[in-house]
């Protein structure tokens, strides 16, 4: 068997798990929050080996009966994206990052968690790439994953990287900038709906109609609002879709439930201060998936698909 016929898990090098990237190439405040260690180039073009460490308990992406968060596969992704853009394709980094569309696919029995931290592998494909003059501005990344030797699991998505002046055109139009009004933060459901322990970590208020809920809004969390945004961040979104489907299923005892897979489209911005809701539709009972709609002032900001399974 040649090289290039291989399984891509057998052509990865050694990769180091040392120490983390430098934050800044994540667009990361916290270095808790940096999950990348090491990236090499392979023969083929346009793919790369990525090293990632997971905590065993990380603060917001809980480990749940021995499983690891299916949703730390999604950052990871992010990550990824960011870095590799910034480092082996040298856009800037005033560089600003907005996510098309992301896709996640786990394998829920690879997630154990071991006596250690997870030392994650992982292939990563760039492909449908654009560039605004010889600047990279678009592309599609696939990431394939591994933990202890074993698949655990895909993640892709299509993200654009904007200079400032563009992302301001992007993202505020012909009206200009403008100062975004205090943030909807409502009283928490409860914690145990959404597979929570903290009130902290909810991000659903408000029940408003069957399967609806109003989102809530924390700047202050640590970990979704990690720094300062101008919009709702596309891992908080993520979040709004998975604890709504969780919550929708409550009555079907899905406590000891993970997340399966996750597809969703971003289709706008989300603003900070205005009424954001997610109406959630069942879609298969005995399969526990659902489609998740999330509106702000009657307009779809991000849809999606989300399926949970017990281990």
């Amino acid at each position: 068997m040649t090289r290039a016929c291989q399984p891509l898990r057998e052509v990865i090098p050694a990769l180091s798990f040392e120490r983390t990237i430098a934050r800044r190439y994540v667009h990361r405040q916290a270095v808790a929050e940096v999950f990348l260690t090491d990236c090499v180039e392979l023969s083929q073009p346009d793919q790369f080996a990525i090293a990632a460490q997971w905590p065993r308990l990380h603060g917001f992406y809980r480990a749940r009966g021995g499983i690891y968060d299916p949703m730390l596969l999604t950052e990871t992704l992010r990550q990824a994206a960011i870095y590799l853009a910034h480092v082996r394709y040298k856009v800037p980094l005033s560089g600003r990052f907005v996510m098309q569309d992301i896709h996640v696919r786990t394998q829920l029995d690879a997630l154990e968690v071991g006596p250690s931290p997870a030392d994650v592998t992982a292939v990563a494909t760039l492909s449908d790439l654009a560039y605004r003059g010889q600047v990279l501005s678009s592309f599609r990344i696939e990431l394939q994953l591994w933990l202890a030797g074993r698949e655990i699991g895909s993640a892709s998505g299509v993200t654009s990287a904007l200079p400032p002046s563009a992302y301001t055109r992007a993202r505020w139009g012909s009206a200009g900038p403008r100062t975004p009004g205090p943030a909807r933060c409502g009283t928490a459901i409860t914690p145990a709906l959404v597979s929570h322990v903290e009130d902290q970590h909810v991000v659903l208020g408000r029940q408003t109609a069957r399967d609806e809920w109003e989102v809530r809004v924390d700047v202050t969390h640590p970990v979704l609002f990690d720094h300062p945004l101008d919009h709702l961040p596309g891992m908080l979104l993520l979040e709004v879709l998975r604890q709504g489907t969780f919550a929708t299923f409550a009555t079907f005892e899905v406590r000891d439930a993970h997340l399966e897979s996750i597809d969703a489209v971003f289709h706008r911005f989300a603003e900070l201060d205005r009424r954001t809701t997610v109406r959630i539709q069942i879609l298969n009972e005995d399969a526990l998936s659902a489609r998740a709609v999330v509106r702000q002032e009657g307009v779809d900001v991000t849809t999606g698909t989300v399926r949970l399974a017990r281990r």
